[in-house]
């Protein structure tokens, strides 16, 4: 409370009753200054819901004239409790994803809140098959997470994942609606809105108390309304659709009478002795009190089980004691049957009057007892600072009605226009995540811009207080740009070059880059969740890849063929490679310094080499001569070759897809010509006069000349001209 004294005018429409009073409350207490009562001439509200607007608003401006004649001055606003069966709670828990680079910060949290009480809205909906909308009229966060760990305050912590569970509390648009309908014709604007069983709390059992575990019954005449208390707060709300109209009616049916004649009925039976009333038909009876108490037994049992047991369900167990208010708690043997199913002691269950609770001055008599809490109760927790207040504010050009407290921000007036994370938070940019030589690395992306807020023209945050009647405009906001790199950015700066000659050219060699298996350079882009792999040059292969030679240029031809009917594939390279000028492979090292060439050429494979390769000589079929005092083992001379059906020799090339057949010919015999196979001869003659001159064991021979095993053979070239001069 302030330490101004506040008037207030508190209004409490019940089912049966509508109970207007004024009063003035400051931090020393509350004093009444005006009460007004008057009853519903008709059913126009029925179990706590306005059914009539017209007939109700007209009750309201009757109490309303009635306080403002009796005070002297006007009433414009006013504090109503909405029933407590219109009170709905939701339990939410959200999560979203942040970035683990960057703080949290306020407007994120405030934002996720906002998210989590949509999502609960959302639900409640669907949950409840209602389309109607709901107001949000509070909540409490229970607790958040950071990476699933409960924290207490995550505003400038780091992580990956931001939670958070609360509870909030909604009222459907139509309870809300329709009481404000009912007081604008009569004149009166809602300066507070509170709930029914919140206020009966804030009467008689208030913050000191609550510590322990109560129940408040408020019995009405449409509904029973229950609330909770345990370890310093209120645990749970409920509503029982039984109260006093449930007795009225069984009167009605039992002795035959009008809804209002059994109404006061069933009021004057606290006061014991013979009734005396008149039936529809017109005739007049008179009966002991207690054998009318006795016709609506069932009825009350009935109602004292429906309470009991949703105390019990909500409770877990029976509380330490029950405090009955309303009108309809004067119902006899109510008390006492609740206290039969809770298992209490009689004394525990009571009747608790308005009279004698707190410091309340000028209470009248019709305040006096239990249907007095109610009402008092609503002035009173409509001079709390946290009271709500309904209010009118217009976001992005759409009206927006709102529940607010005093400290009311822009962030409740966006709740109300149903706005959530999405719409205010940008979202962070994907970060990318890389594989390199084994070892993780993250590339954050750029974390997303809130949407920008205006209120009344100036720039505003979630938490700006909120004036009445704002004008909010609320942009769109800016997701994160995702992260984006290239194979520079997550290698060492000082990367191993070796410095060679290729080809004549001075060339300074980088490591070897391959990017989910394919090669790669320094400037490559990367893509999320890649694997990369990078080593320095250290052979032949490391370098020619270096100089930007792909692994195709540098694989072998591949020649397909069958031998002796099986398939064979023949790796030839199309290149030759020279390391300091001497021929070279792709797996001999290389360092500092060296000279390097390429030289590209068409392979060429002939039926001897895939002899050799194939080790397909015949041991048997071997002899040895002497070539030029030289020995000579000619292998394989009795072979039979056929290439695709044709015969052969080893000088035959082979192309793709030949079918080679070989096998032994004894018929077969080594001639002169075979041991060419086997040496190497100058075969360009070194002048235009010489002759090559063939010897077997001293004797001159042809090509086609046999040789055997052991043979002498002398093969030269000889000048001509030289001998002929000598002639």
């Amino acid at each position: 409370m302030g330490r101004e004294p506040k008037i207030i005018f508190a209004l409490d429409t019940g089912t049966r009753t509508v109970v207007g009073l004024v009063a003035e409350i400051s931090p020393e207490g509350a004093r009444v200054l005006a009460v007004a009562v008057e009853e519903h001439r008709s059913r126009a509200m029925l179990d706590g819901q306005i059914h009539d607007i017209e007939k109700v608003a007209g009750v309201v401006l009757k109490i309303k004239q009635q306080l403002e004649q009796k005070l002297g001055f006007s009433l414009k606003k006013v504090a109503v409790a909405a029933a407590g069966r219109a009170l709905v709670t939701m339990r939410q828990a959200v999560a979203q994803e942040v970035s683990p680079w960057h703080e949290i910060k306020e407007e994120q949290v405030r934002s996720l809140e906002l998210e989590a009480i949509r999502k609960a809205q959302q639900f409640l909906v669907k949950s409840k098959e209602i389309k109607d909308k709901y107001y949000c009229v509070g909540y409490s966060v229970v607790s958040y997470q950071l990476d699933e760990q409960r924290i207490g305050n995550p505003v400038g912590q780091r992580g990956k994942l931001l939670g958070v569970e609360l509870i909030a509390t909604f009222l459907p648009q139509i309870v809300v609606d329709s009481l404000i309908a009912v007081l604008e014709r009569a004149g009166l604007e809602v300066d507070v809105m509170t709930l029914e069983p919140i206020a009966a709390l804030e009467f008689v059992v208030p913050p000191t108390m609550r510590q322990l575990n109560i129940a408040l019954v408020d019995i009405g005449a449409g509904t029973s309304d229950i609330a909770i208390t345990a370890n310093g707060s209120v645990i749970a709300f409920a509503m029982v659709p039984l109260a006093g109209d449930e007795v009225t009616e069984q009167l009605c049916s039992s002795y035959l009478l009008d809804f209002m004649v059994g109404e006061k009925v069933k009021r004057k039976l606290k006061d014991g002795g013979v009734l005396s009333f008149k039936d529809i038909l017109g005739i007049k009876h008179k009966i002991p009190s207690e054998e009318i108490i006795e016709s609506i037994k069932e009825t009350v049992k009935e109602i004292a089980f429906q309470i009991g047991n949703t105390i019990l369900n909500l409770n877990g167990g029976p509380p330490q004691a029950v405090i009955c208010i309303g009108g309809g708690s004067l119902t006899p043997c109510l008390t006492e049957e609740l206290a039969r199913i809770l298992g209490l002691p009689g004394h525990r269950v009571a009747v608790r009057p308005a009279e004698g609770v707190g410091s309340i001055k000028g209470l009248s008599r019709s305040l006096a007892g239990p249907d007095g809490v109610t009402p008092l109760g609503i002035a009173l927790m409509a001079a709390r600072p946290q009271a709500l207040g309904l209010a009118q504010v217009e976001v992005n050009d759409r009206t927006v009605r709102l529940f607010r407290g005093e400290n009311a921000t822009v962030a409740d007036a966006l709740l109300a226009a149903g706005m959530g994370f999405s719409e205010l938070y940008g979202r962070p940019g994907r970060n990318l995540t890389v594989e390199v030589n084994g070892e993780l690395q993250i590339i954050k992306g750029n974390t997303g811009e809130p949407a920008e807020i205006y209120l009344n023209g100036d720039k505003a945050e979630l938490d700006t207080p909120l004036p009445p009647g704002a004008v909010i405009k609320v942009g769109e906001p800016k997701p994160g740009c995702d992260a984006k790199a290239v194979i520079r950015d997550v290698l060492p700066s000082n990367l191993p070059v070796i410095n060679i000659l290729y080809n004549g050219e001075s060339k300074a060699l980088g490591p070897v880059i391959f990017m989910n298996g394919q090669r790669a350079t320094l400037d490559t882009v990367i893509e999320d969740h890649a694997v990369i792999t990078w080593h320095p040059v250290r052979t032949i292969q490391d370098a020619l890849l270096s100089l930007g030679f792909s692994e195709a240029q540098l694989s072998p031809n591949k020649l397909h063929l069958f031998f002796n009917g099986e398939q064979k594939e023949i790796s030839l390279r199309p290149f030759r490679i020279y390391k300091n000028r001497s021929i070279a492979d792709l797996s001999d090292t290389i360092g500092e310094g060296d000279e390097l060439s390429y030289e590209p050429f068409t392979p060429l494979l002939r039926v001897g080499d895939l002899l050799n390769q194939e080790n397909c000589d015949f041991p048997e079929d071997e002899i040895n001569v002497f070539v030029n005092g030289e020995s000579v083992v000619l292998k394989g001379y009795g072979m039979r070759i056929l290439k695709n059906g044709i015969r052969v020799d080893r000088d035959e090339a082979v192309e793709d897809g030949d079918e080679i057949q070989v096998s032994r010919d004894p018929e077969i015999v080594p001639i002169f010509a075979d041991i060419f196979n086997f040496i190497d001869v100058e075969r360009t003659p070194p002048s235009a006069t010489a002759r090559l001159v063939m010897l077997l064991n001293g004797q001159e021979a042809q090509f086609t000349t046999p040789i055997k095993d052991g043979d002498k053979i002398r093969i030269y070239w000889k000048d001509v001209s030289k001998v002929a001069e000598k002639l």
